[in-house]
């Protein structure tokens, strides 16, 4: 029977640079929420105006998450990475002169292209140092730096936003992230994969390098993935962009109780990509299935992220809306963590920083979407707790369609029948 595998120390520290890797890049990416307010003052901003904001940050996230891609299965995803660290720190820095509006979509939209990469390249960077039986568990840790690195942030950026001003934590997240540079380049080496893989590759047991991408890019469970995403993410923006405007000028939030409340949200995303990929991991080792040990975990979280936010709507209780919108920020976001492990098994090693590209491209679709659409509903309802309302419900929507079609169909028995073949193999050595 074969055991199994552990985590090497190598891997380790490899996942452990990831992790803060996400924990800086949401930290960037939370600090245009936290802000929102005194920046919208200063610069003069409408609902809509600042929905815009929000959006254009992924006009070029798409692309360069395809370009990255590519790139990182030519080049590697070491000096990929590093260099996309050192361009959107870089854009952090110039953040602090921005005096217009027209200036600050320049910002974001640079930004967007240079973090467009980050989590596709960490995801098979990840991938390339963990076994197949853990790689729900170590995709979700680097994963959660992301909710996590937004939940540490949100108190030490806030502060230093409310005592030195918003341009203050722009310059504290470039500097951060011209160090970890620094650390990524000494510290890792380019993974260089093993021959038994290889073998496996060339006997054919591993999907077919030549076809497979294309044919997988166009399949049924690949749309239905990114859609998966597409929904996430939807999810995902409007809590970094609009959640902690929402709080202070619908819910009335004090600045004190805001800067405990907004780590709510990043604190339960962590615990909850932790549980459910570790359920994920150990229902995938025992039956050897993508199908059940991870599409049917995906599904329903992703329907109980849709309740949540529903009937966060409907209460009139403070405390019982933000547990709930957080809930449901918190079970939207599962497909971060089981969305690439389940694409991690549909195409060979050599593609997989492709798929994930591709993935995130699609995914963040809903970033470019779900900021403008909550700030147009916003300024055009009848108040601003009604807008927010519909656009809370919309996401709700969209995660109960989606979440629901992934449940349903999305199948990938060629991968399970690959994995199943492939074990037996191994195990008859």
């Amino acid at each position: 029977m074969k055991e199994e595998k552990n985590i090497s120390k190598k891997a380790w520290v490899v996942i452990g640079l990831l992790f803060l890797l996400t924990v800086i890049s949401n930290a960037d990416k939370a600090i245009i929420g936290f802000a929102s307010v005194p920046i919208m003052k200063e610069l003069g901003l409408t609902p809509e105006q600042w929905g815009m904001v929000g959006s254009v940050f992924f006009l070029l996230y798409s692309l360069c998450a395809i370009l990255g891609g590519v790139l990182a299965d030519k080049v590697g995803t070491r000096v990929v990475i590093a260099g996309m660290v050192l361009l959107w720190s870089v854009v952090q820095f110039s953040t602090i002169f921005v005096s217009s509006f027209a200036f600050l979509l320049i910002t974001r939209i640079i930004l967007g292209a240079g973090e467009g990469p980050s989590y596709s390249l960490a995801m098979a960077a990840a991938a390339k140092w963990l076994p197949k039986e853990k790689r729900g568990i170590g995709i979700s840790i680097v994963s959660v730096g992301g909710p996590l690195g937004v939940a540490i942030s949100a108190p030490i950026l806030m502060n230093l936003i409310t005592n030195y001003g918003w341009r203050s934590a722009f310059i504290a997240t470039g500097i951060i992230g011209i160090i970890w540079i620094a650390v990524w380049l000494w510290m890792v080496k380019e993974k260089q994969e093993a021959k038994t893989e290889v073998t496996v590759s060339e006997t054919n047991i591993e999907i077919d390098t030549k076809t497979k991408f294309s044919s997988v890019l166009l399949s049924k469970n690949f749309i239905l993935i990114a859609l998966c995403g597409f929904a996430t993410y939807w999810s995902f923006t409007i809590g970094l962009n609009w959640l902690p405007n929402y709080l202070e000028n619908v819910r009335q939030l004090s600045a004190e109780t805001l800067a405990i409340v907004v780590a709510l949200p990043w604190i339960l995303i962590t615990l909850s990509q932790i549980t459910f990929s570790s359920i994920s991991d150990r229902l995938f080792y025992k039956t050897k299935s993508v199908v059940k040990g991870r599409v049917f975990v995906l599904g329903p979280v992703m329907l109980a992220g849709a309740v949540c936010y529903f009937i966060g709507t409907l209460v009139s209780s403070n405390m019982l809306a933000i547990v709930l919108l957080s809930l449901g920020l918190t079970f939207g976001c599962i497909t971060l963590v089981l969305g690439p492990a389940i694409l991690m098994e549909l195409v060979s090693k050599n593609h997989q920083g492709k798929i994930q590209g591709w993935f995130m491209a699609f995914t963040s679709l809903g970033g470019i979407v779900g900021p403008y659409v909550t700030g147009y509903l916003v300024e055009n309802a009848s108040t601003q707790g009604a807008g927010f309302h519909y656009s809370f419900q919309l996401c709700a929507l969209i995660l109960l369609i989606f979440g629901g079609l992934v449940w349903a169909a999305v199948r990938p028995q060629k991968a399970d029948t690959v994995l199943s073949t492939s074990t037996e193999m191994v195990e008859n050595v």
